[in-house]
């Protein structure tokens, strides 16, 4: 099966984990690979395992926040294959910290790399395959973190920012043939072992419990379902995998009830102790139950 023959494409911090196994499938359905990690013997590592089960990668290593860095790495994808038809923006890091704990070396170190290397890779991307004319397809990869999660709240905002470039770049793109949808994936990494100490009390905080988390390659097919042409109506969602679970996460929406007034201080604390008192929304990620 070659359903991603004739497609190149970027992966970001594709040496281990997630972006590895990303890049392995991908590869053994057809496509050519640039394989990016801030490591040379982790990118080169990946290379040679898909070159070795007869698929075509090359490495590139360097760090996706610095933006001339990612219009290189765009750039090395049509050199070495002719085109850029795909760029899945998987590279990130966690660093843990409670409000009172949190540093700003860390807070900024996940800004620049989950954020603002997202945001320029794709922003290359995008003008490269607006100019070839042949459409693309950009994953970003989210987390169910952007809805709150204790000791995640500065890795969650990075990818909560992700889902919002995800929403405004599918809008902006629509109807150019370029598409932008974002992953939410849930694997045993070496990103996810830095939280385990954390997961009984993180679990307590929301609807959604894991008692095992699924290997890496379990998440790799909805990222090549999503660089396939089978997916170039799909614009503009975040698609959830979770073990056996494939679903869509909600956008952010404005919540019933919507109370009409002018609010002075009095009418809006009126407000919450009337109609809006039992409405708040819950914390954490959840499900979104449909009526029966």
């Amino acid at each position: 099966m070659n359903t991603l023959q004739g497609k190149s494409v970027v992966i970001t911090g594709a040496g281990s984990g997630l972006g590895a196994a990303y890049a392995r499938h991908a590869a053994s359905l057809g496509a050519a690979i640039v394989v990016n990690d801030i490591s040379v013997d982790a990118a080169r590592s990946t290379v040679e395992s898909i070159v070795a089960s007869g698929g075509k990668a090359v490495a590139h290593t360097g760090d996706i926040s610095s933006w001339s860095y990612a219009q290189e790495l765009v750039d090395a994808c049509i050199d070495a294959f002719g085109a850029i038809t795909g760029v899945v923006n998987n590279a990130g890091i966690l660093r843990i910290g409670k409000i009172l704990d949190l540093t700003e070396t860390d807070m900024r170190r996940m800004v620049e790399i989950n954020l603002i290397g997202t945001a320029a890779c794709a922003s290359h991307a995008a003008r490269r395959m607006l100019a070839a004319g042949t459409g693309g397809s950009i994953i970003n990869v989210a987390s169910g973190s952007q809805a709150g999660d204790v000791a995640l709240g500065g890795y969650g905002a990075t990818k909560g920012g992700v889902a919002s470039l995800t929403y405004s770049w599918a809008m902006e793109l629509r109807g150019t043939g370029v598409r932008v949808n974002a992953l939410s994936p849930l694997a045993e990494t070496a990103m996810a072992a830095q939280n385990k100490a954390l997961m009984a009390e993180q679990a307590a905080s929301r609807e959604v419990h894991y008692a095992a988390l699924p290997d890496a390659d379990v998440n790799a097919p909805v990222v090549s379902f999503l660089l396939s042409d089978a997916a170039e109506k799909i614009n503009g969602q975040v698609v959830r995998i979770a073990g056996k679970q494939l679903s869509l996460v909600t956008h952010p929406l404005i919540a019933d009830p919507v109370l009409e007034g002018d609010w002075s201080y009095g009418a809006v604390a009126e407000a919450f102790a009337g109609a809006l008192a039992g409405n708040q929304q819950p914390l954490g990620l959840g499900y979104q139950r449909k009526p029966n």
